[in-house]
Parts: structure tokens; C-alpha cells; sequence
């Protein structure tokens, strides 16, 4: 196999969609219990910890294929794009990561214990640690306004097809609006801002790469004939 820029673009196409699967997923299987989805009641009923855990690996498989996906529109999105995903793509990795890695496995820990559930903040935070706060507050807010951004630059420099721009800024301003924690919705409003236009680009690019191209060895020079004796 040779590994070419094409089958980059290709492999990161397929698990930009992959990874929105499985966030989508995880996102309607997290139990929200009393409209807070992180108190020791959510964490310990329904699906808990299986649909973090799936959040947590469409997490992984969304921030590898990530960059391979911006590599294909990078040069069309110029420097403010480069700006653009680059705070989007950190701040979701430090807010995203943590987050769900403290909770599938922590969180989800302490609140199985009845020795230590009271462990588990009641406000949702997951950990009662006020550099762990601050850090989720901080990357949490970063994210949704680089994401609101970048969806303004894609819409701006047409780096993708307009209606991917569009839909990744209709994401941001939702983001942003503080919806109350319902079972089902919760997921949605999280995951498909943070999914779905880049599972579009996913689908461009997989229209425009999808076959490999096949090179052709070259034909063998043709065999000379040797004249016939008269």
C-alpha cells in the first residue's frame, strides 16, 4: 500500500463520520437523572459508564481524524482558519478529554461506592477540584466561541461548501444558549454542534477521494520482428 495524500484525506474522512457515530451514540445513551447529568444518580443508572465510554473513544477517533480533515481545506481557509482550528481543536481536546475520561472511569468510581458517593459534587462539576473546574469552565467557553468562529471563517472564505459553513455556525450559536439537561436532548445539543459539519466535510471529502486511483504499469515495449528470409 502506498500511502498518499489522497488515502490521508480518505482515512480521516471515514473517521470524522465514524467518530460522530459513536459520539452521537454515546450522547443519547448518557443518563440525565433530575435534569443534572453528573450527579451520582446519573452516573450510577441506565447506560452509565458504557455511554461515556463511548463518548470517550468517538472523542479519540474525532481529535486523530481532525487534522487530517483541516489539512484538505487548509489552504482555502487561509490564515484565520489556521487560527480558527487550532484554538477549536485544543480546546476541545483539553475540555473534552478530561472531562470524559474523569467521568466514565473517576466519577463513575466514587459514585458506585456508597462509601464515597458523596465524593461526587452535587452541581455537576464531577470533581470537587477547583483547578479541574477551572480548566472545564475556561476550554468549555473556548470552545464555543471558536466554534461559532470557525464556522463564521468557513462561511466567509467558502473553504468548504456553504451550507457545511452554516451548519457548523447554527452549531455555535446553539452551543452556547444554556438549554437545561433533559434525557435525549442533552446528547443532541452537545454532539451535533460538535459533529455533524465535519462529518459533512467527512462526506466531501470521500466523494472526492473516494476511489483510489489504479497506476497502470507501463507496457512493455513492443518486440521486434525479425525479417523473414526471402
Amino acid at each position: 500500500m502506498t500511502i498518499t495524500p489522497a488515502l490521508l484525506y480518505r482515512l480521516s474522512g471515514r473517521a470524522v463520520i465514524v467518530a460522530f457515530a459513536l459520539n452521537l451514540t454515546g450522547g443519547l445513551l448518557h443518563p440525565v437523572v433530575g435534569g443534572n447529568s453528573h450527579s451520582v444518580e446519573s452516573l450510577t443508572s441506565g447506560t452509565s459508564p458504557w455511554a461515556q465510554m463511548i463518548l470517550l473513544v468517538g472523542t479519540i477517533i474525532q481529535l486523530i481524524a481532525l487534522p487530517g480533515v483541516y489539512a484538505w481545506f487548509a489552504g482555502r481557509a487561509g490564515v484565520a482558519g489556521l487560527v480558527g482550528f487550532v484554538t477549536l481543536y485544543s480546546s476541545l481536546m483539553l475540555a473534552s478529554l478530561t472531562h470524559l475520561t474523569i467521568e466514565a472511569f473517576a466519577s463513575y468510581t466514587l459514585a458506585s461506592n456508597p462509601d464515597t458517593a458523596y465524593l461526587v459534587p452535587a452541581d455537576g462539576s464531577l470533581l470537587d477540584s477547583t483547578a479541574f473546574v477551572v480548566m472545564q469552565t475556561a476550554g468549555g467557553l473556548t470552545y464555543l466561541v471558536s466554534l461559532l468562529a470557525f464556522g463564521i471563517i468557513l462561511v466567509w472564505t467558502r473553504a468548504v461548501p456553504l451550507w457545511i459553513g452554516v451548519i457548523m455556525t447554527i452549531g455555535g450559536v446553539i452551543g452556547v444558549i444554556p438549554w437545561p439537561e433533559v434525557p435525549g436532548i442533552t446528547g443532541l445539543v452537545i454532539e451535533l454542534p460538535r459533529g455533524l459539519a465535519f462529518a459533512a466535510i467527512g462526506l466531501v471529502i470521500l466523494r472526492a477521494h473516494g476511489r483510489p486511483q489504479v497506476t497502470e504499469m507501463p507496457s512493455a515495449p513492443a518486440r521486434a520482428t525479425a525479417p523473414t528470409p526471402a
